[in-house]
């Protein structure tokens, strides 16, 4: 009865109102409360700990063994699901880089801030081609706020300043940029060339503001003083795929971001 007042006091009071919710904390607990049981000869008390009470015709033992199997799944690690049997498992490192639950906290996480931002505004989502249509589909659809969605298709060349000049427009937007409030949303920014110099042109055609939006944001490449004000995740310096990234037009499908083996490319 002492212990499990004492473990009780522990967990409910108020200075421990931080930390008692902890899967760590809660863990030593309970080690704590097994260990000086077991010394005690006294199991029933950590089986009052699990069920609240004291019951001579419950079976310590396996009240014990209850009392592992949940400290077992609180220190058990969680790692990513493995490629090891997906088709793609030859492509890719075994290790997913992001998970499609991963991808999808993103998406919702930026589709806040971007209703917050543009609530009762006259939004134009314009979405850079190709690459981008699964990310900019999901970000649209949580988007809680009125908005219209369009798509260029653009790349940037020269070596010279970034400019709008250095933008050639292979498929350019269906309506008018001109006193919209336009975001352009790309999957991942590299060098930023394109989405500079794209920003620059949209500014060009009298927008009221432009601002830039991307899933992934690789800074280690960057070679354009560019900076976006949305970002779902700072990319690490390797050849990702999925979600819309490609590899000589495939593996876009892939439902998560994968990282390329670099024996395959370097």
């Amino acid at each position: 009865c002492a212990l499990r007042s004492t473990a009780l006091g522990e967990l409910t009071h108020p200075s421990r109102r931080e930390v008692r919710a902890r899967p760590d904390y809660i863990a030593t607990m309970f080690c704590a409360l097994r260990s000086t049981a077991r010394r005690l000869a006294a199991p029933a008390a950590v089986s009052a700990i699990l069920a609240g009470s004291c019951s001579a015709r419950c079976d310590s033992d396996e009240r014990l063994a209850a009392l592992e199997r949940r400290l077992a799944a609180l220190e058990a690690p969680k790692a990513k699901p493995s490629l090891s049997t997906h088709w793609s498992r030859d492509t890719l490192n075994p290790e997913l880089l992001f998970t499609e639950a991963d991808l999808e906290n993103m998406v919702s996480s930026l589709a806040k801030q971007i209703s917050r931002d543009y609530a009762g505004k006259d939004v134009v989502v314009v979405g850079l081609m190709d690459g981008v249509f699964m990310f900019l589909a999901d970000l649209s659809r949580k988007i809680d706020t009125p908005h219209t969605v369009d798509f260029i298709a653009a790349s940037s060349y020269g070596l010279g300043t970034v400019s709008s000049g250095n933008v050639k427009i292979k498929k350019d937007a269906s309506m008018p940029l001109a006193g919209k409030h336009v975001l352009v949303v790309d999957e991942i920014c590299d060098s930023g060339r394109t989405l500079a110099s794209l920003k620059i042109l949209v500014q060009q055609r009298n927008a009221a503001s432009v601002k830039t939006c991307v899933l992934l944001d690789k800074v280690s490449r960057r070679e354009a003083d560019i900076r976006p004000d949305y970002v779902g995740a700072v990319c690490p310096d390797e050849f990702v795929v999925g979600y819309g990234m490609d590899w000589g037009g495939k593996l876009r499908s892939l439902p998560f971001v994968g990282v390329v083996k670099r024996e395959l490319y370097s």
